[in-house]
């Protein structure tokens, strides 16, 4: 009896969960198909901003019957029907029946607005949010309460550490005062050496200020006397400068009339240069003329020079290659005569050397 009972209480807890995930599943596809339509009415009033673009993407296929669609409602635009319209309602009710049309043309849903936008973001939040909650079963709880427990205990031990480091912050804090304090009395006993210090500096100072205000007085004196010499050798030096102005003056009179003088006899010589230069430049065109016609001459007789230079070269070439192939078949000839007196001679030689040769044989076989 008992155990029918637990089949039966199994068997309506499956049923229920079949239940529930069906029902999960049409509220999920509720909403999500709620959002499809959303950013299809989001870009609807902006399909019929480009036409031809349109017609390019939705023409031959499926979706064909929308560019009339969207023909019709830019008409109806035009004369202001109202929101409520019959028309109005079809067209939009269809666009929404096949709302997988907002997915041919992602160029629009970009350039939507940011207000748009956050629509959008915020119904795909809800979306989220309640496919979380609706698919949150015991299990799951059991899990997150497991999970919150484990984060409890780390709490629990970084608490306990907290207090440990901060117990040792403090030990270390009371050292760092004692240190402090050993350091404070480290400086008063440098403050002291220092002060000393500065006492001994101080009195050294003083004693060498005394010693230099009597070198100074010293050198002041010295410098005064030195002072007097030079204001006695300086009015000696005044007496000569004025004599020597006075001699320097005498001298530039003479020479500023030397200098008219030489003046007078350039202004001469110029007048005497320019006579001279005028008679030399017409002699010099004149010249020019001469070497003109003499340089017209010359061009006319370079012309039956070259002619004649010509045939001159001709001549010679042709003489220079017959005495070269001239020079060319002695020098062969006489290399055919050398090596033909140099081959009777080797002949000779040879025939010589066997004719002995042979009478050397003769007398050892008669021997």
């Amino acid at each position: 009896m008992q155990n029918a009972q637990a089949n039966e209480d199994a068997r309506y807890a499956e049923d229920f969960a079949r239940i529930r995930e069906t029902q999960i599943d049409n509220v999920l596809r509720i909403i999500h198909t709620a959002i499809e339509r959303i950013k299809m009415s989001l870009i609807l009033p902006k399909l019929g901003d480009d036409m031809d673009h349109l017609r390019s993407v939705l023409k031959g296929g499926m979706y064909a019957p929308a560019i009339g669609l969207i023909e019709k409602l830019q008409t109806l635009d035009t004369v202001k029907v109202q929101i409520l319209n019959h028309d109005v309602l079809k067209i939009i009710d269809y666009f929404h029946r096949n709302y997988q049309i907002y997915q041919l043309f992602p160029r629009l849903v970009n350039l939507l607005s940011n207000d748009d936008k956050k629509l959008i973001v915020a119904c795909e939040t809800v979306l989220a949010v309640a496919e979380r909650h609706l698919w949150r079963t015991a299990k799951s709880e059991i899990s997150m309460e497991r999970q919150l427990h484990v984060m409890y205990h780390e709490r629990e031990e970084l608490r306990s550490r907290t207090a440990y480091y901060h117990k040792k912050l403090k030990s270390r804090y009371a050292v760092l005062r004692w240190k402090q304090a050993v350091k404070f009395l480290i400086l008063e006993k440098l403050e002291t050496d220092l002060a000393n210090r500065k006492w001994k500096n101080s009195v050294r100072i003083q004693n060498e200020i005394e010693k230099r205000s009597r070198i100074l007085r010293d050198v002041h004196k010295n410098t005064v006397q030195k002072q007097k010499d030079l204001e006695e050798e300086l009015e000696k030096a005044k007496v000569e400068y004025e004599h020597l102005i006075t001699s320097i003056t005498v001298n530039e009179k003479e020479a500023r009339a030397e200098k008219n003088k030489l003046l007078i006899q350039l202004e001469n010589i110029l007048q005497k240069f320019d006579t001279n230069i005028g008679e030399k430049i017409r002699e010099n065109l004149e010249l020019e003329d001469q070497y003109k016609a003499a340089k017209k001459e010359l061009d006319i007789f370079m012309v039956s020079y070259r002619k004649e230079e010509a045939i001159y070269n001709k001549i010679v070439v042709k003489y220079e290659q017959e005495e070269q192939r001239k020079q060319q078949q002695r020098i062969l000839l006489f290399m055919m005569n050398r090596a033909a007196r140099q081959i009777q001679k080797y002949w000779l030689k040879w025939r010589r050397d066997q004719r002995l040769k042979a009478r050397r044989q003769n007398k050892k076989k008669r021997k």
